[in-house]
């Protein structure tokens, strides 16, 4: 694995105190050094990093047409019931807890 020269480039801007005088030490050993359970980068950011710019980038052309972004935005949150946590609740209410909600009137 050779790193992209801008996760090079940006493991260097937040290396010079950009965001504050934060010890950013421990962030650098989970990408560069033997942290991070045991190894660099065990989540693999510096492999990912040219897609997510190529992501972000269209992630940026999105944001521009305002009209588009609300219906996405809109679109996305009619779309997360299966991840909602009221849905989860229920679940665990209904499964593990055994419990029946109350009716609010």
């Amino acid at each position: 694995f050779v790193p992209d020269a801008r996760f090079e480039e940006v493991k260097k801007f937040v290396k010079s105190g950009v965001f504050g005088s934060y010890n950013y030490d421990e962030l650098m050993g989970s990408l560069e050094g033997n942290e991070g359970f045991g190894q660099a980068d065990y989540f693999l950011v510096g492999k990912d990093f040219p897609s997510y710019l190529e992501c972000q980038e269209k992630v940026d052309e999105a944001y521009c047409d305002q009209k588009r972004w609300t219906r996405m935005s809109i679109m996305n949150t009619a779309g997360s019931s299966k991840f909602s946590s009221d849905r989860t609740i229920q679940e665990y209410a209904r499964d593990i807890w055994n419990i029946i909600p109350v009716e609010l009137p």
